[in-house]
């Protein structure tokens, strides 16, 4: 689940726009005071209610609360949306592999520009992608996701490992590392770095998604919490810096200049990954096979993200009562519709990943507010220590009970720095990367939810739907 292009779409691009080195040291912070908190409490949560995000919040919080379930039903679904965007891009470029575009020549620069800037055939490639993740959500959990995934991640894990050597073995490369490992110290005292690697830790670990909440839903009774969480962790860290480790090399080694190449991954490209890789590939010996193969593994990464993110919301219909069939079915032709804007127009996805990637971090806060309700020591002693092996202590207690004190730090640091971007209008709710669109996108999503509170706890069944196969 966590693996997936978050790792080598978005880590590389916010490693290479946020300073390296120095990223990396707000996103280890991260991942230690945020990421792994939140996932042992989304775990223990799940085996406790097993039920959806809506249904755990509902019985595990108070009927008054299952809109925060709905609010991380939702943040997941908005990312869902222009994920599947990512996915079909990937399919794009091994299609594009396997019939030969990927050559000695190609202007990978322009093959990314037509990519973005022709909505019909986005909208085309984005309905097979939707269509692939509906097919293996609708076999159901273990039929699809199970099978699926053993076969995703070790192709993945492979090809970036071969990639990052076969980059570093091009001439500047080298600088590329430099710039990943050598932290500017200066940039730590920037919270957009600090705010970004906060929500690059929740966005590539799934942490606050209700992904882990809901892959629980499923796990046995026994099943260690403290163990998983970490290899979950550890694992999507592992994956990110060989992503990191594919991308930002050729940055330095295909640019003219060090300073060129620095230029470039400040603009904060989306296509970061697809234009310096394919420029890569292009040139290789063997490239078009490589090629092929890397994005037939970049596919199935994306494709292992959004199935579970698409089970969250599958699994809350489920929750109200759905087959999962008649659920799959529902929440596929949404994942389309909702996601054609994204792919039409890289400007509106641009948009949608700056407001819900820092919403992953109001979704952490609503988790954290659940379990100071139920009593920080209970889920602790409750539902995190009793199966595992490993015992957590009073840390988990002092970095969850700081979750609003970091994301109150973090974003009003942030919202105060902003104002040096967009001095006149940081408040214009219809400019792509201004603190307004968040604010007026969360407030309207928020409402809309908080007055749905009522419905949504009736709308919720109780229990597990028979059929629905829990280990």
């Amino acid at each position: 689940m966590a693996v997936g292009t978050g790792n080598i779409w978005r880590f590389p691009r916010m490693a290479g726009l946020y300073d390296g080195g120095s990223f990396l040291i707000a996103y280890l912070v991260a991942n230690l005071m945020w990421a792994i908190p939140l996932m042992l409490t989304e775990i223990g949560i799940g085996k406790r209610m097993r039920m959806g995000t809506i249904g755990s919040f509902r019985d595990f919080v108070g009927k008054k609360y299952a809109w925060l379930g709905a609010w991380c039903a939702f943040v997941c679904a908005a990312i869902t949306f222009y994920y599947a965007v990512v996915f079909s891009w990937a399919l794009r470029y091994f299609f594009m592999a396997v019939i030969g575009t990927i050559k000695p020549g190609l202007n990978s620069q322009a093959l990314w520009d037509g990519i973005i800037n022709d909505p019909l055939q986005g909208i085309l490639w984005n309905f097979i992608a939707a269509a692939i993740a509906g097919i293996i959500i609708y076999k159901g959990v273990q039929g699809g996701l199970e099978k699926t995934n053993k076969i995703m991640i070790p192709a993945l894990f492979i090809s970036l490992i071969a990639t990052a050597i076969w980059g570093l073995s091009k001439p500047g490369a080298t600088l590329g590392l430099k710039y990943l490992f050598v932290p500017n110290w200066a940039a730590l005292a920037s919270p957009a770095v600090w705010l970004n690697a906060f929500a690059q830790a929740s966005w590539s670990t799934g942490a606050g998604w209700g992904e882990t909440l809901t892959c629980a839903v499923y796990t046995k009774e026994n099943e260690d919490v403290v163990a998983n969480t970490h290899m979950i962790v550890f694992g999507d860290m592992l994956g990110a810096m060989c992503g990191a480790l594919a991308v930002l090399p050729l940055v330095f080694a295909f640019s003219p200049s060090e300073a060129a190449a620095i230029e470039t991954l400040k603009s904060g490209n989306y296509g970061l990954t697809f234009i310096y890789l394919t420029k890569f590939f292009a040139e290789a010996p063997g490239g078009a096979l490589i090629a092929s193969l890397f994005f037939l593994a970049l596919s199935f990464a994306a494709l292992s993200s959004l199935l579970p993110q698409t089970e969250v919301i599958v699994r809350n219909y489920i929750d109200a009562g759905y087959d999962r069939k008649k659920a799959t079915l529902l929440v596929s032709i949404a994942v389309f519709i909702l996601g054609m804007p994204s792919a039409a127009s890289i400007k509106f996805l641009n948009n949608q990943d700056w407001v819900w990637g820092v919403a992953l971090l109001v979704s952490g806060v609503m988790f954290a507010f659940a379990v100071c309700k139920y009593g920080v020591d209970r889920v602790r002693t409750e539902l995190i220590n009793p199966d595992s092996d490993i015992m957590i202590g009073k840390s988990y207690n002092i970095r969850i009970m700081l979750f609003p004190v970091l994301f109150t730090v973090l974003f009003g640091w942030w919202i105060w720095q902003s104002k040096t971007w967009h001095p006149t209008d940081w408040w214009n709710p219809f400019l792509e990367d201004s603190v307004g669109t968040i604010i007026f996108q969360f407030a309207i999503v928020g409402l809309a939810l908080y007055l749905m509170n009522d419905k949504l706890a009736k709308w919720v069944k109780s229990g597990s739907v028979p059929g629905e196969t829990i280990r």
